[in-house]
């Protein structure tokens, strides 16, 4: 058992020394060129539902873009819906960005988010679409990055990492700790390591030729990860997937602890069925998890505390270098001392997504099946 753990906590150490440079690599990428004029149209999908205190915030992000032409579409399903006043205002302040509000009354199919899209696409006036979430804010040179990548030749998707905005509840606090710490450096890793054949779903950006491809928003009608799948389906109909240094920003500063415990367990749910070899390998992550329990299996060693203080450094290296440096956040520093707790619960996480595959999503269980389609638990 000690030997056995012992090259665990090498591989752990391994992986955790790779991701360090692969963040360091990929966020020091130059920029790509803006695209020549003229410049192409772009889209903006945004499917909404209620609102927050960040809620203005994040949609003037969109309607302060320094790129011309554009519009943006808002999307909600109930027409009483709380946001709508605000959108009006939004309609009524920018003129010039050709906001149109959305009545999306109905279900096409158990992914609310999609069945929203499904309803917007035909008021697009443009071939690029950029999808993003409600809570996403961007700075004003989001939409002229996007357009360059998704121009370049045989791109059909592109996409881009996220860092979460401030911080004012325990389960806000660690969600921003998991992103910088483990799912960033992933998927940085995975970017170098095996190509990027899937999109983040914060912000993503689709040519209506690719989106056509795969059969249109329609073929994700069923799916919990609507973001993997546009990613890969694209990849398998021979297009380019992109992902770009260029850093946007989600606002759900109150997270519940409870909300941030369902949300790591759907996430990694989906991940285990729709990745299944990469999410078997993401378990080599837990450098700090596999050093305790070699420390304690070698009776507290002398020379197993040199193992657990250097998996302790290098996962508060990597969290701090990952937030800080790459992703630019303002994570309060007493979070970065609670990666080791944080480190603990992700492993059980991981554990626990192996026993089941129900989720619950916006107060519906499901079932996720072996394709990452969702089924209603009767």
């Amino acid at each position: 058992m000690v030997y056995l753990l012992f090259f665990l906590v090498l591989a752990a150490l391994a992986y955790q020394l790779l991701a360090l440079g692969c963040l360091w690599r990929f966020f020091s990428q130059s920029r790509r060129p803006q695209p020549s004029p003229p410049f192409p149209g772009i889209s903006v999908l945004k499917p909404l539902k209620g609102r927050q205190e960040t809620t203005r915030e994040c949609l003037e992000s969109f309607l302060k873009q320094d790129y011309h032409p554009y519009q943006v579409i808002f999307g909600v399903k109930n027409p009483d819906d709380l946001v709508l006043p605000l959108l009006r205002e939004l309609q009524q302040a920018f003129p010039q960005r050709g906001v149109e509000i959305v009545v999306c009354p109905e279900t096409l199919g158990l992914n609310p988010k999609v069945s929203t899209l499904r309803q917007l696409e035909d008021h697009a006036v443009y071939d690029l679409l950029v999808i993003t979430d409600a809570d996403v804010k961007v700075g004003p040179d989001f939409l002229s990055r996007m357009a360059a990548a998704l121009k370049e030749p045989g791109v059909g998707v592109a996409s881009c990492p996220y860092r979460a905005g401030p911080v004012k509840s325990l389960g806000a606090g660690f969600e921003a700790l998991t992103i910088a710490a483990d799912f960033i450096p992933s998927v940085a890793t995975a970017f170098y390591v095996e190509g990027i054949r899937f999109a983040l779903g914060a912000t993503m950006g689709i040519t209506r030729r690719a989106l056509a491809a795969i059969g249109g928003f329609a073929a994700l009608a069923d799916f919990l990860a609507d973001d993997y799948q546009l990613g890969w389906k694209a990849a398998q109909a021979g297009y380019r997937v992109l992902l770009l240094p260029y850093v946007v920003e989600t606002l759900n500063m109150k997270m519940s602890f409870k909300e941030y415990l369902g949300h790591q367990l759907r996430w990694a749910r989906t991940y285990r069925v729709s990745r299944p070899k990469g999410y078997m390998a993401y378990g080599i992550n837990h450098a700090l998890v596999y050093s305790t329990l070699l420390f304690l299996a070698a009776g507290l060693a002398p020379w197993a505390w040199g193992a657990l203080g250097a998996a302790l450094a290098v996962r508060i290296v990597i969290a701090i270098f990952s937030e800080r440096r790459a992703l630019q956040g303002g994570l309060p520093w007493l979070y970065f001392f609670l990666t080791p707790l944080k480190d603990f619960l992700s492993w059980g996480i991981w554990l626990l997504s192996f026993l089941g595959d129900k989720v619950t999503w916006q107060q519906v269980r499901f079932r996720v099946t072996r394709e990452g389609k969702l089924v209603p638990e009767l």
